[in-house]
């Protein structure tokens, strides 16, 4: 996509459905068929990626009319689908508890912590699919299982309504967003959305290809108000195939003695701040967010340094002082990433830094805050949080990837105004042993401080986490 194979795509508005992927992919591959000039001669890794991913979305693409040598033999029937699509295990050596950034909530005690899981999926014509990812976890205390993700998926036309537990991303960021992040476990939910991106009548087909979603979740028992209710809207656009914006809007609402509104008032609260009368059931926690990326292909022609570039943001707020005109208290998440750097065209640098108020995510009636159980919607840094972050990764072969990574960090919870100072490091290795297997082996260093600032005696001082992670992942082919 940075690289201008695609056009209009929508990025940001994740997850992505293996069609949406497919679409994209599909760009990818009719522009290097016709790419005429020679344009992408000297880019022979971007076919490398590119291969790769027509093996992995064969049979859309194939439904799709684009057949290649990787999936010309791929049949396309009414019944698809792979019971067993993917399969993993891995294994984590942590030197205390602690809890993983962006990884659905998971919790690692001291020790060994094992995991596995796999992914299946069932498709009936073009209008109904089923998705199910189940989770084993094995720690020093408890072997556990659970549903990371599991739905079920009607399309009728254009509009495609999902029910079950799935993940969300809203928003450029890697760290996490100022809405949604994969950093607390998926939400149970009622999703409804367009199937693919389309475009709007008369002048505002300028706003180019246009996505939406709405839905509405359940939140989990122990909180401020059991089972509480968080619902939200978000419409993306791309307006060229250089820029890509999106508006989110999200309130929490309901659960035990709080009374829910009625569909009227839901539907008013799609639109609005709601009540500040404290018995009113529209009285809600707000969280707004507006994203945008820009991305310059070929910007070596004005930035030496690199050969494309992704700069994007993510300005969000809570409850507002002055409504949606002026935000109070605002947080946001400001990043660039630059591939190809210093001419070496495997060589790619991701800088992100984002800042958080004292009244995001946790303000007003519902003290628990833009939470599900005990982990942050949205980025990780929680309330008053901040965290600048840098990874460097360089492609040592077409199957060799290595990263370096290092943030500074202040991580705030949504229930009390402790600070955790960290300062990090790291590095990961991912290896494609196989067209259908491949790798992963991570360390992770933090050196922590203020870990419980309530406690005199904990103040200034500090703690080291270690973590490593090995991670092997199958895939059972076309």
């Amino acid at each position: 996509m940075l690289a201008g194979l695609a056009e209009q795509a929508l990025l940001n508005s994740k997850p992505l459905s293996r069609v949406e992927a497919a679409r994209i992919v599909a760009q990818a591959v009719r522009r290097l068929e016709w790419d005429k000039y020679g344009d992408y001669n000297h880019r022979g890794y971007l076919e490398e990626l590119v291969y790769q991913l027509v093996e992995e979305f064969g049979p859309e693409l194939a439904e799709m009319g684009v057949r290649t040598p990787l999936n010309r033999n791929v049949a396309v029937g009414y019944f698809g689908g792979k019971p067993i699509d993917h399969a993993g295990f891995g294994i984590g050596s942590a030197s205390r508890s602690q809890k993983t950034v962006n990884n659905f909530g998971q919790r690692l005690k001291k020790g060994a912590n094992a995991t596995s899981t796999l992914d299946g999926r069932i498709q009936i014509g073009d209008f109904l699919s089923f998705y199910y990812q189940p989770e084993f976890i094995r720690d020093s205390d408890v072997s556990r299982g659970q549903l990371l993700n599991g739905y079920g998926k009607l399309t009728l036309g254009n509009a495609e309504l999902e029910v079950g537990r799935d993940s969300l991303w809203w928003g450029p960021g890697f760290r996490g967003s100022m809405s949604f992040s994969n950093n607390a476990l998926p939400l149970d939910q009622i999703k409804l959305g367009s199937a693919e991106p389309f475009r709007l009548p008369w002048l505002l087909s300028y706003l180019g290809p246009v996505k939406t979603n709405l839905f509405v979740a359940q939140l989990e028992e122990d909180r401020d108000f059991s089972r509480a209710n968080v619902s939200g809207w978000r419409v993306g656009f791309a307006p060229s195939r250089f820029a890509e914006f999106g508006f989110n809007r999200m309130f929490q609402f309901g659960g035990k003695g709080r009374g829910s509104p009625n569909p009227g008032q839901f539907l008013q609260l799609l639109v609005t701040q709601g009540s500040d009368n404290p018995r009113s059931p529209v009285n809600v926690n707000n969280v707004m967010s507006f994203d945008g990326t820009l991305r310059i292909p070929d910007v070596e022609r004005f930035i030496l340094i690199a050969r494309d570039a992704a700069f994007y943001f993510d300005f969000g707020w809570d409850d507002t002082l002055f409504g949606l005109i002026v935000p109070d208290k605002p947080g946001g998440i400001a990043g660039t990433y630059l591939t190809g750097l210093f001419g070496d065209p495997k060589l790619d640098l991701r800088i992100e830094y984002a800042k958080t108020s004292k009244i995001q995510f946790t303000h007003g009636l519902y003290t628990s805050g833009f939470t599900n159980r005990g982990s942050v919607l949205s980025h990780f840094i929680g309330t008053q949080g901040s965290d600048f972050y840098a990874k460097l990764t360089r492609w040592i072969s077409p199957d060799l990837l290595l990263g370096f990574q290092g943030a500074k960090s202040q991580i705030g919870s949504t229930v009390s105004a402790n600070l955790v100072d960290s300062l990090s490091f790291g590095f990961d290795i991912s290896y494609r042993l196989s067209s259908n297997s491949s790798f992963f082996l991570g360390y992770d260093f933090a050196r922590l401080r203020n870990e419980n600032r309530n406690n005199a005696a904990d103040k200034g001082s500090l703690k080291n986490d270690n973590l490593f992670r090995f991670e092997f992942t199958r895939s059972f082919g076309q």
